[in-house]
């Protein structure tokens, strides 16, 4: 859920997902941006929404609020393959990480534009389910 009340969610196998803005009727399903699945998706601090897939792709969208397929930027994030499961942000909106398989960690600095491998992780062996 956005500050403003806007929705979204991931269909159960991250086939589409569906969006929803206070005053609207009913949610509205969007195909996914990418060939693989959606695994998660939330919110920036900057109101973007971000999206993460089942082949450990990070896609940010290039515009503010509920955006469309085709509204989406891949970042640069080499996540080796794994899975990205999470996306959180700390109070400074350039600051963040992402979280996936096999204690898979990237920070960015920059809002998002470019991620680096957090490696004092890279011994974990299991999976990172969300950032906090």
């Amino acid at each position: 859920r956005s500050e403003t009340g806007e929705y979204v969610a991931v269909s159960s196998r991250g086939n589409f997902y569906m969006t929803w803005a206070p005053g609207q009727t009913y949610w509205f399903p969007h195909n996914r941006p990418t060939a693989r699945r959606v695994q998660s998706m939330g919110w920036d601090p900057t109101n973007r929404i971000w999206l993460t897939n089942r082949g450990g792709g990070v896609f940010l969208a290039n515009k503010e609020g509920l955006v469309d397929t085709g509204d989406f930027d891949a970042v640069s994030l080499e996540s080796r393959g794994f899975g990205m499961l999470d996306v959180g942000y700390s109070t400074d909106p350039n600051v963040g990480f992402a979280c996936g398989g096999s204690g898979s960690l990237f920070k960015t600095e920059n809002g998002g534009k470019s991620w680096k491998r957090v490696k004092g992780v890279d011994r974990i062996a299991g999976n990172l389910y969300e950032v906090k």
